[in-house]
């Protein structure tokens, strides 16, 4: 129980402590003695032995324990409650008081205390928003049921730190068989599982934009495409910095600018124009005065597991439903891009449209930086949908990096801690540091190119319409590249198709009065193998579904597998 306020809660609140005695594991001298031992712990803890006996029961003990609580809480009045919690009689009948009495509570299952130390690097006024945050796991899988089970098992053994989470799977609609099987019979015990299955082929852009909308402010997406696989600790550096960032005071600026919390360190960057280059983030940021393993906030979106916040995610689907409507007219009258970044030629990627949007509005995202690139995602590019040369085999190492297995999370940070808003820096699209209001001035005279409307103030984001409105006509140059013949062309351009009808034996079969048997006598067995097979739509293949749905983001990737080789050397040879 804490009962004051302000800064670090464990430096500058009282705190109170209630343990069960000696006969019931802990008594109040030994828990003292610990303290004294550990330096700048004792001054401002106060330890209330509760003394319970052995003889009792564990309902009369949780019916005691309840009861000396209710009078400590009503003396005190803590602002919050911290439980470890157990599965038990005690920790159901607290649970029970907490509710009656509207308190603050977090419960942490004892054996993941370890991977929420960062707790006490927080003011309580944030941590009362514990409870508050829903964070839903938004699985993204066609028919690679390796790697889909490879990503269910990690996700499944990662601590939780007691919260309820969901799970919401998503499947292509030529996921096959095996996948359909495995994620209907996939167990996950930590919140609701929901499954969804589209019933006519989309391609990765709606696959990942329609697979997750925030139901409010505090609903929180983790995009997860098939061939991630997470750390165990993913989820605590995910809820650390979505309290850090979002709900603690003294970080209240970036509520608008920060839109979401990467996984996955990147080892090149992707936007420069020439194509991919190494990228190591110290290399920039140590010449700089920042200290080593800086978490750093770029704008580049990652895709490779990440989470996104809900106002920037809603205002981005608003403003991709606007553009693509634009881009099926004969004349588009929307002529947005970013200049001098390799997304302009990813037509079907929804990272080229979501570049476009935080490029002018100055959004950024929090990376980690730990050693050896260590994160809490990492991309295997699985051959498939994505890849599918096998040239492009040996630049895959470039992309996978190393899992946070071992929870170093508050020690490699820089002060173990996560740095305030106004400490993290910030690097644009290729990679160069500069500050927020340079990023914005930028954002601010690239807005007057490609949007006739007046920019909106940061206090009135969240909604595109300012920079979707197109010029006049008489000053917007259309492009018209193609000719008019090769509309022509295009336009008169027939598909022939011929229809086969496989020849169908029917054969009548009977059943006696129980149905029971078959009477063989009466059927032949062999007629089943001069049946026709049933069709499969995993094991379809057609020109829609292998080219209009591609992402040429991935096509572009394939394009630079030599660049990638190389950077996934130079890696190899530092690490070794």
């Amino acid at each position: 129980m804490s009962t004051s306020s302000g800064g670090d809660f464990t430096q500058q609140s009282a705190i109170h402590v209630a343990v069960t005695g000696k006969q019931r594991g802990v008594s109040g001298s030994l828990l003292s003695t610990l303290l004294k031992e550990t330096s700048g712990c004792q001054d401002n803890i106060v330890i209330h032995d509760l003394d319970l006996y052995t003889v009792m029961n564990p309902m009369d003990a949780a019916t005691q324990a309840s009861l000396i609580l209710a009078r400590l809480v009503q003396t005190l009045q803590p602002r919050i409650l911290f439980h470890a919690q157990h599965d038990t009689p005690m920790f159901h009948s607290i649970n029970t008081l907490v509710q009656s009495l509207r308190l603050s509570f977090i419960q942490l299952p004892l054996s993941e205390v370890q991977h929420a130390l960062w707790i006490s690097k927080l003011p309580l006024e944030t941590l009362q928003y514990w409870n508050q945050i829903k964070v839903t796991l938004v699985v993204i899988t066609d028919r690679r049921p390796h790697s889909l089970s490879r990503l269910l098992n990690s996700i499944h053994h990662a601590k939780y730190l007691g919260d309820k989470v969901d799970v919401s799977i998503h499947m292509e609609q030529s996921a096959d068989r095996v996948t359909r099987m495995f994620v209907n019979s996939f167990r996950w015990e930590y919140g609701d599982k929901r499954i969804r299955h589209r019933i006519q082929k989309g391609g990765l852009m709606p696959a990942i934009i329609e697979s997750w909308y925030p139901a409010d402010n505090d609903d929180y997406g983790v995009l997860l495409e098939d061939d991630i696989e997470v750390s165990p600790l993913f989820y605590a550096w995910i809820k650390y910095n979505i309290l850090h960032y979002r709900y603690n005071t003294d970080n209240s600026e970036a509520y608008n600018w920060v839109y979401g919390i990467s996984l996955y360190s990147p080892r090149n960057l992707e936007l420069m124009p020439e194509g991919r280059i190494k990228f190591d983030p110290n290399d920039v940021l140590l010449p700089e005065h920042y200290p080593p393993r800086t978490p750093y906030a770029s704008q580049v979106p990652c895709s490779w597991g990440a989470v996104y916040f809900p106002e920037h995610w809603r205002e981005f689907h608003q403003y991709l439903t606007s553009r693509l409507l634009d881009l099926k007219t004969d004349h588009p009258r929307l002529h947005i891009h970013v200049p001098n970044s390799r997304s302009e030629r990813w037509k079907k990627s929804w990272k080229k449209y979501f570049i476009e949007m935080v490029y002018l509005r100055a959004y950024v995202m929090v990376y980690p930086n730990f050693q050896d690139f260590e994160s809490f995602s990492t991309n295997h590019l699985e051959f498939g949908t994505h890849i599918k040369h096998e040239r492009a085999q040996g630049a895959i190492d470039s992309f996978v990096v190393p899992l946070m297995q071992r929870d170093t999370l508050l020690s490699q940070l820089p002060n173990q801690r996560l740095p305030s808003i106004d400490k993290l820096p910030l690097m644009d699209l290729w990679g160069q540091l500069m500050t927020h209001q340079q990023m914005d001035a930028i954002a601010a005279e690239w807005h007057q190119h490609v949007s006739a409307c007046i920019r909106r103030p940061s206090q009135d984001r969240f909604d595109p319409q300012d920079l979707l409105c197109p010029f006049p006509r008489n000053s917007t140059i259309i492009n018209t590249t193609m000719t008019t013949t090769k509309k022509k062309q295009q336009q008169s351009k027939t598909v022939h198709t011929k229809h086969m009808l496989e020849y169908i034996e029917y054969v009548t079969v009977y059943m006696d009065e129980n149905r029971d048997r078959i009477l063989e006598d009466s059927f032949n067995m062999d007629a089943w193998d001069d049946m026709p097979e049933s069709l499969d739509v995993a094991t379809m293949t057609t020109k829609t579904s292998d080219h209009e749905h591609e992402d040429d983001e991935f096509k572009d990737l394939e394009e630079n597998w030599r660049d990638l080789k190389e950077i996934a050397m130079e890696y190899q040879q530092r690490v070794s």
